[in-house]
């Protein structure tokens, strides 16, 4: 072969190979499946939407066990002739006055959680005992002004004629969309069109407004999009009437998602924390499921590496026992339910989320208790995802439960990793550290920050999410205590704290595993600002399988104004023993916090609190927070301290 031929033959290839990789690259969105020429043929036309039996079809009593169908016509019987009262104004005024959600948040919250057991109990039971109850919540639902939250509404009062699409919004439009589908025809039957009434009222304070108004959420980056989309998707193609409507519905919703699912992360970590995945990645795999049930489409990202990524969050997350690694606005208890978890994983036949989510099951006694832990889902059941779940409980009963005790896990995107003394166990040391920027979704300033647990026991912690107000979302953020770098396992450089903002980020980040010790580090330098006059500030922390955890600091700053702080916060009370020695007592497997005296001089102070919410995530057991003070006041230096 001549050699122009060769150079000919090798440019050939090359195109080739780049057309190959623009058409696999044009297919890796959701728009590129579900284009309008596509939809137009394989959507189904408008209230044709069938992808799961209606109460009538004798699939639920010939699949779900009457023992299952028990439970949950037991938590309906606790609703049966309640009365639907309707939520005082004040309370709604109250989030713009003083801050307060949770009051009106209660309430509301209760009043979903009564109909979503109502219907559950009667499609499981499916006699009509359940049905006026169940009309005159629907009828209650008319009468609310507008379905969202006070935080994501303009003014203190809600008015007919401002129908803003918020996620809760689009949560009870759902709620209810599923409520007229699945009971159709027995509510015809006490009121002949009360459905198509639903269907008008989800259509004005939702469907209308999410398609005509242009939402900054369509184009966002966060749970948002994807919540919402979920919700939107639904009621499209149970509610929307109008055939052009719905094509240009899901063409919106589908672009919208295609920008949520090309910012995130390609390691799938979630940097709103766990607490949000369920809303965040497995809400944009719930809407890929609902497309291809109700159109027979497969979309190509379904076998993509990035969106199993995203699946594998939940259990790369996992410590043991059920607690989780919990960084930004998340808990240690998040608890995660198997209804979305085993629904994504049967999905995309990740077997491995399909074990978790059994063990998870197992754990909740969910076949003997279905209604309890139905009712352990978020704020109120979410009936949709139940009813979805359900429709594969023989797949779920054969499904063995294994508790995903990974040894190692690395997220480079996210700069995050985990690591345990042994694999498949509890026993030990359990490691979990972070580099990222701290202009994050849901962000804490914590770039550097690590936990640790022992036996799968917290020792060093991340405080992690309090209770919502108004102050959380807003320019006082970070005066909160939980979400500032001084109650993180941070430095504190020449008195200065880390500064929210997405330039304030790691630098030079680096991972290791070996079979012996998992190592990362990283320079948190330039998650400080300027004040701090810190050049370099080289952290390295790195677990010893079957001894220790070992955290060394190498730094160099540029002036010094006063002693740096080491900071770590600890659960259960942390004592003196000895010069160079603090125990960690937290009620279970105690830990040792060991430092060089002569380097370090060290303070304990009880972190005094009243927030409930952090009370519960760490089952009221105490606070302390450790200062590990340096005391050279030089400008370069290296110390090290280690935990076992």
């Amino acid at each position: 072969m001549s050699r122009y031929n060769l150079h000919l033959t090798i440019l050939l290839i090359f195109c080739l190979l780049l057309t190959f990789r623009m058409a696999a690259s044009g297919q890796e969105n959701l728009a590129a499946t579900y284009s309008p020429s596509v939809l137009q043929q394989v959507l189904p036309e408008p209230l044709r939407f069938g992808a799961l039996p209606q109460a009538k079809d004798k699939f639920w009593t010939s699949t779900i066990p009457m023992s299952m169908r028990n439970s949950y016509i037991q938590y309906g019987r606790t609703f049966k002739g309640k009365a639907w009262v309707g939520i005082p104004d004040s309370l709604f005024a109250d989030y713009q006055k003083t801050g307060n959600r949770t009051g009106y948040e209660r309430e509301y919250f209760a009043r979903r959680k009564q109909i979503s057991n109502l219907v559950m109990a009667e499609i499981m039971e499916h006699k009509g005992v359940f049905m006026n109850d169940i009309i005159n919540g629907i009828h209650y639902f008319f009468h609310e002004t507008w379905w969202g939250l006070p935080a994501h509404y303009p003014t203190d009062h809600p008015v007919t004629d401002n129908q803003v699409v918020d996620l809760f919004n689009g949560e009870t439009a759902n709620l209810l969309a599923w409520t007229i589908y699945m009971l159709h025809d027995e509510l015809e039957e006490r009121e002949v069109g009360i459905c198509k009434k639903t269907r008008n009222e989800i259509a004005r304070r939702f469907l209308n407004p999410a398609r005509t108004k242009q939402y900054a959420w369509k184009n966002g980056l966060n749970n948002w999009n994807t919540w919402i989309c979920s919700n939107w998707l639904s009621c499209v193609l149970l509610c929307e009437e109008h055939r052009d409507w719905q094509m240009e519905a899901i063409r919106q919703i589908v672009t919208s998602l295609d920008k949520f699912y090309e910012h995130y992360p390609d390691d799938g970590g979630c940097e709103e924390g766990i607490n949000y995945w369920e809303r965040a990645g497995a809400s944009f795999i719930e809407c890929m499921n609902l497309l291809e049930l109700a159109t027979n489409q497969h979309p190509d990202i379904k076998n993509g590496r990035k969106i199993h990524a995203i699946a594998s969050y939940p259990y790369n997350m996992y410590i043991g026992n059920g607690k989780y690694t919990n960084w930004a606005d998340a808990s240690q208890t998040v608890g995660i339910l198997p209804n979305i978890s085993f629904c994504v994983g049967h999905y995309l036949s990740d077997h491995q989320l399909m074990n978790y989510a059994r063990y998870v099951g197992d754990q909740y006694k969910y076949i003997d208790n279905a209604g309890k832990v139905y009712n352990a889902s978020g704020n109120y059941p979410f009936l949709s995802r139940e009813l979805l779940f359900l429709t594969q409980y023989n797949v779920y009963r054969q499904t063995t439960p294994v508790e995903p005790l990974l040894q190692y896990t690395c997220l480079p995107d996210l700069q995050i990793s985990t690591a345990r003394s042994t694999e498949n166990s509890t026993d030990g040391l359990f490691l979990a550290a972070k580099g990222g920027h701290n202009g994050e979704s849901h962000n804490h300033n914590d770039v550097g920050n690590f936990i640790i647990y022992k036996n799968a026991e917290p020792l060093i912690i991340d405080i992690g999410v309090g209770t919502y107000t108004a102050q959380t979302f807003s320019a006082k953020r970070y005066e909160l205590f939980n979400c500032r770098s001084a109650y993180h396992n941070v430095p504190l450089i020449n008195g200065m704290e880390q500064h929210e903002g997405k330039q304030y980020r790691a630098q030079k980040v680096k991972f290791s595993n070996k079979k012996k010790r998992a190592t990362m580090s990283l320079d948190i330098a330039e998650a400080y600002p300027k004040e701090a006059c810190v050049d370099k500030w080289q952290r390295t922390i790195r677990l010893n399988r079957g001894k220790d955890v070992v955290i060394t600091e190498k730094y160099k700053l540029s002036e010094y104004k006063q002693p740096t702080e080491l900071i770590l916060i600890c659960c259960g009370k942390a004592l003196f023993d000895g010069d160079n020695k603090i125990v960690i007592d937290n009620g279970k497997t105690p830990g040792t916090l060991l430092f060089d005296h002569h380097e370090l001089t060290a303070r304990i102070e009880k972190i005094d609190h009243q927030d409930a919410v952090i009370q519960n995530s760490w089952q009221q057991r105490e606070l302390y927070r450790i200062r590990l003070i340096l005391r050279e006041p030089s400008l370069k230096g290296k110390t090290s301290y280690s935990v076992k």
